[in-house]
């Protein structure tokens, strides 16, 4: 793919308005040349002068644009050696593209006792390798002016190429550090459970087994659907509850039409474990938790987590914060914004804004 991008910027480099022009200039004034050349031989009158430039002019061009473009089409690369195969390929390209052409000019071929298709290839063959010597040496001094252009495009799609693998990886290493801190206590409740209550320690161990089971399928991605986010969030909530009961509640306000949008995995989950240690924990597990997300301006999606508790101290953040902070970084090159706004004893408002397109 990446030789496809950089064949396609050298060809792109190299088709500019001056070298169609210079192209259009050598051939026309190998086509007055001919002129010249046969009225020299062939006594004629002025109107057939501009006649028989006319016809030149037509063939010359036709069939040195289509070498030109035989050569774009079938070369490999301003840096690669021709072979003399590849050479016949071009030319042979050049005249099965020129032919239909040529053949349909005003050219009265029905003068010879000739066929007028033979007619018509020994003169596209005589005329293409007339003018063949000035069409490939012009763009083999373009080939040779865009070298530099080449080597500077390889060398920027190679630098694009390992900036992305780097920061790939960075995101990568950055979810491998996620180690929800629910974990320690919702095993530490299940140890106890076991001899209080089986059932419900079974419930638990079941929830947290389809939990981590999602949670880990969906770290293998760069982006996960919104839906697929919002169902490891209630399998967390459905753990939460079990460990403080029902005075924990949680709401989901979100349009349908949002649940396939694309998201950074543990974004939105992140939140809601910020929520709960510094709020519903605080609060004896007494508390609701409400999860939205809309898109504004029609180019900005935004996700919120709320809670009634209102206790949350910004400064400074947790580890589970600053890790989202830099996985944000990192996927949306800090084209996002985060916020976490308290307002005491009542609300906590935690927003991540990110571009509505993923």
């Amino acid at each position: 793919m990446h030789t496809s991008i950089l064949r396609f910027k050298t060809l792109r480099s190299i088709i500019t308005f001056k070298s169609v022009l210079t192209v259009f200039a050598i051939n026309s004034i190998c086509a007055f040349l001919k002129t010249i050349y046969h009225l020299t031989v062939v006594e004629s009158s002025f109107e057939f002068f501009f006649a028989e430039l006319l016809g030149y002019f037509k063939a010359m061009n036709i069939l040195g644009f289509s070498l030109a473009f035989s050569y774009l089409i079938l070369s490999k690369g301003p840096d690669s050696k021709m072979s003399i195969s590849r050479i016949a390929m071009i030319g042979l390209l050049a005249f099965t593209v020129s032919f239909p052409f040529i053949y349909t000019t005003n050219t009265p071929w029905d003068q010879s006792s000739l066929h007028p298709v033979f007619q018509v290839t020994v003169y596209s063959l005589s005329t293409l390798i007339f003018s063949a010597w000035a069409i490939m040496l012009i763009i083999y001094l373009q080939s040779r002016e865009s070298q530099p252009k080449f080597q500077m495009l390889k060398q920027e799609i190679a630098e694009q190429s390992i900036e992305r693998d780097r920061i790939e990886m960075e995101l990568h290493l950055l979810q491998a550090q996620i180690e929800p801190h629910f974990f320690y206590n919702t095993l530490a409740n299940l140890h106890n459970l076991i001899d209080i209550d089986p059932d419900k320690a079974k419930n638990l161990l079941e929830e947290l087994t389809e939990y981590l089971r999602s949670t880990v399928h969906q770290f293998r991605h760069k982006f996960i659907m919104l839906s697929e986010e919002l169902e490891m969030i209630h399998r967390y909530l459905n753990i939460q509850q079990i460990r403080f009961g029902k005075q924990l509640r949680f709401e989901m306000i979100i349009d349908e039409k949002l649940l396939n949008h694309p998201i950074l995995p543990i974004s939105i989950l992140t939140l809601v474990e910020n929520s709960i240690k510094h709020g519903i924990e605080k609060n004896n597990g007494v508390g609701k938790i409400t999860i939205t997300a809309e898109v504004i301006n029609k180019d900005t999606l935004v996700l919120s987590v709320i809670d009634d508790i209102g206790r949350y101290k910004p400064s400074p953040y947790g580890t589970g914060i600053r890790n989202l902070i830099a996985r944000l970084d990192v996927t949306y090159n800090k084209n996002y914004k985060f916020s976490i706004n308290c307002d005491t004893n009542k609300k906590t408002y935690s927003n991540i804004e990110v571009p509505a397109n993923g």
